[in-house]
């Protein structure tokens, strides 16, 4: 669908009017800076691990936890990593998060219709230098829409002209922007990066800027794919799953503090940083200006995408969107060429990821060939492998025809207790090359079948211990509010008596209190029970969610609360292990954590 079928004003230029518009910047700056005949090429600029520019080009709401990487000039720019911890679903590198996108909406559900996607990040918390175990993945994405300055000295530098100075409009974020000037700009900054990576820190300390690595492969710069873009635009792990799927991200104070649209913008896009982010950090991912992602336009069908290919996806509204429009799964589509040229628009801009590749090494594929055998079987990370897929044997040499083929490997004297890989290693011994191919066949449709029961334990493994949590958080407070009402009570019929009115009704009050309460513990008893009987050698999924659910805590902002789920856990570890039923220790333990959480 077109920009103009979607009702919006939209500017398209020609390919000979962007480069005018492209020129006339540094034009003006030459006409008004004749004495400096001596400007620096871009090369010629401050060390790439240092900055020169002002904050306000490059962060101009700094926060903790970001990270900042250079750009040509002595400029920078500045990116959140966001959290994309793993739901249980697969082992090692193929751990991964699945969440769902898009709406609900059936006027737009041929663009924006529900659907499963996963996320993972490139980047493991130690290399990057924040918390977090070496399982826990992060994205780093852009803080703020590409600006004009940061957007002009790439381009100069690329070009090999001056180093462009800063002007009054470099804060604002870089529009009139299509598709191919945002891979552009991508691909040259990559490349500076890479002659400057040898100067850079990997990330892993406290200096800044740096470049981050994997396996010491330094990172490059792209667009975010459309899955990653909304992940990051309704929240990230910042937000709960209900709030994840809402139409916006949480906008306490309203949109008008976050957003950028027609009622508050007045159809001028504004600097970058001005608003408050959302709750992953990110500023104007959401109007402003319309955001450039990686993948082509395509339509959806109900249970996947269609299968054509158009043009590009712009993503999140503008400043010319309505109230209504602003939303995370909003996408359209932009033709990449007109009858003028190539398409480019006012109010369309771009913010960008960093990523590396998947196979960085040797060591990550066997890695990764590891953890695709462990798919669909119940054999945990570190123990022995499952024997991988066999090719038939190969045949023997034309030199050779008369001898005999090579035979199959023998069976092992006891099979294998997983069935999958059971199957692997019947596919192995079959004594033909038919019969190989349909054990394989039938070893993978098991073996999905068994993942997607491991992926949905694992999930369940995970809210277990999240209502267990809660749970006992419950009793913590319900006991810490019930001890206050029975000293009112002891108060009042210390001053008026037991017979007087008011404390007869305080009195009952405490009685229907601590009858609740009382079933309540009795509840939170019978849960531990029934988890570790539903988990009784499942005690290691139940360790993996803990840190992953510690994890998603955490990146809400309430790290302290941990200690609710991990009291829960013990409680449950305790239980499979002994079978010792101590409801007054279990109660004490919640009330324990309440205590220490309470404020002085």
């Amino acid at each position: 669908m077109s920009s103009d079928v979607n009702g919006h004003r939209r500017h398209r230029r020609s390919a000979s009017g962007r480069l005018i518009a492209r020129a006339l910047p540094r034009l003006l700056l030459m006409a008004g800076a004749c004495a400096c005949a001596a400007a620096a090429t871009a090369d010629d600029g401050a060390s790439a691990d240092e900055i020169a520019w002002d904050p306000k080009l490059y962060n101009p709401r700094p926060a903790d936890g970001d990270l900042l990487v250079p750009l040509p000039c002595g400029g920078a720019m500045a990116f959140r990593p966001v959290g994309t911890e793993g739901d249980g679903s697969g082992h090692g590198p193929l751990r991964d998060k699945l969440v769902e996108l898009g709406s609900d909406a059936e006027d737009t559900g041929y663009a924006e219709y529900r659907r499963l996607a996963p996320v993972a990040g490139s980047f493991a918390a130690p290399a990057l230098g924040v918390q977090g175990g070496d399982g826990e993945r992060h994205l780093l994405i852009g803080k703020y829409e590409v600006g004009a300055h940061q957007y002009a000295v790439v381009t100069a530098q690329a070009r090999g002209e001056p180093c462009p100075e800063p002007t009054s409009r470099g804060r604002m974020p870089q529009g009139n922007a299509g598709w191919h000037d945002a891979v552009a700009f991508a691909h040259d900054w990559s490349l500076w990066l890479r002659g400057q990576a040898d100067g850079l820190s990997d990330c892993t300390d406290a200096r800044q800027p740096c470049l981050p690595r994997v396996d010491g492969e330094p990172a490059f710069v792209r667009l975010p794919s459309e899955a990653e873009w909304e992940y990051v635009a309704r929240g990230a792990d910042a937000v709960s799953p209900a709030e994840f799927r809402e139409a916006r991200f949480p906008m306490p104070d309203g949109m008008a503090h976050y957003v950028w649209f027609n009622e508050s913008a007045e159809g001028r896009v504004r600097p970058m940083g001005v608003l408050a982010p959302n709750p992953a950090g990110v500023h104007d991912i959401l109007g402003n200006l319309e955001e450039i992602v990686l993948e082509p336009f395509r339509l959806r069908r109900l249970e996947r995408a269609h299968g054509r290919s158009g043009g590009y996806v712009v993503r999140g509204g503008s400043v010319h969107s309505a109230a209504a429009e602003i939303r995370a799964s909003l996408r359209r589509e932009v033709p990449p060429y007109d009858k003028r040229g190539a398409v480019g628009t006012a109010d369309t801009g771009f913010r960008v990821l960093l990523s590396t590749p998947v196979l960085t090494s040797a060591g990550r594929l066997a890695d990764v060939r590891d953890a695709w055998a462990r798919l669909g079987t119940d054999v945990a990370d570190g123990d022995d492998a499952p024997p991988p897929p066999l090719s038939p044997p190969a045949p023997p040499p034309e030199k050779a025809p008369e001898a005999s083929p090579a035979p199959a490997p023998a069976l092992s004297d006891e099979p294998y207790d997983d069935p999958v890989v059971e199957l692997s290693h019947l596919a192995r011994a079959a004594p033909d090359e038919a019969m190989t191919r349909r054990l394989e066949r039938l070893r993978g449709v098991i073996a999905a079948n068994a993942e997607r029961l491991y992926e949905q334990r694992a999930r369940s493994a995970r809210e277990a211990l999240r209502f267990g949590g809660l749970l006992c958080q419950k009793l913590a407070d319900e006991g810490g509010n019930l001890a206050l009402r029975e000293r009112r009570l002891a108060l009042c019929e210390e001053g008026s008596g037991p017979s007087a009115p008011r404390c007869v009704a305080l009195a009952e009050r405490l009685g229907a209190e601590r009858e609740a309460f009382s079933f309540n513990t009795r509840f939170y008893a019978d849960t531990i029970i029934r988890t570790a009987r539903t988990y009784p050698d499942d005690l290691d999924v139940l360790e993996a969610e803990l840190t992953g659910l510690k994890a998603e805590i955490a990146a809400r902002g309430h790290a302290a609360l941990n200690a609710y789920p991990v009291s829960f856990h013990a409680r449950v570890v305790d239980y499979a292990r002994t079978g010792r039923v101590d409801r007054e220790n279990w109660l004490d333990a919640c009330r324990a954590v309440g205590r220490e959480l309470a404020p002085d």
